[in-house]
């Protein structure tokens, strides 16, 4: 691991100390998330630890840019739910925001592959432990898919994506 990555997880360790993932630490969500974009470079591991934090968190998108630079960053911004009452109001504007970004900026191409890694993370722990919010991830796949995926970005990512939620729309 390096330096960079470690200063990462262990600042988002701090700003998300008391938060909890279901019955577990958040880190544990975050340390998935991270070990999914592995295959995509330190960057994407970086911005998959940092991804929740401007949401969850008082972080500032000032402060990210001064300890991992403008890539991480924006990436982290590209991804990060804006403050609205309803999750169904925060996913469309996310998506909208996903869906114009376009993979040539580095930035933007990590951000997809880590919000793709974040929602599988998500599927995964939910597939056994929290079925309402399995249910949920099935109903937003095709509007997440059309915003997120981009052909030959992360395709083993999608492909057990895709599969778990099929799976599940067969039982």
């Amino acid at each position: 691991m390096n330096n960079r990555y470690l200063k990462a997880r262990t600042l988002a360790r701090a700003k998300h100390r008391d938060q909890m993932y279901g019955d577990v630490p958040y880190y544990i969500h975050l340390d998935a998330v991270s070990r999914l974009a592995s295959p995509f470079g330190t960057d994407a591991m970086i911005v998959a630890q940092l991804h929740d934090v401007l949401e969850d968190t008082e972080t500032s998108i000032d402060e990210l840019a001064a300890d991992f630079g403008f890539l991480v960053a924006d990436s982290v911004c590209y991804m990060t739910d804006d403050k609205l009452d309803s999750r169904q109001e925060r996913k469309h504007h996310v998506n909208q925001r996903l869906a114009a970004l376009d993979t040539v900026e580095e930035a933007a191409r990590i951000a997809l592959i880590v919000k793709a890694c974040d929602r599988l993370a998500n599927v995964r722990a939910s597939l056994y432990s929290n079925h309402h919010l399995y249910q949920i991830y099935q109903e937003e796949h095709h509007a997440f898919k059309q915003s997120v995926y981009r052909k030959g970005l992360c395709e083993a990512i999608w492909w057990e994506l895709d599969n778990l939620l099929r799976f599940s729309e067969a039982s």
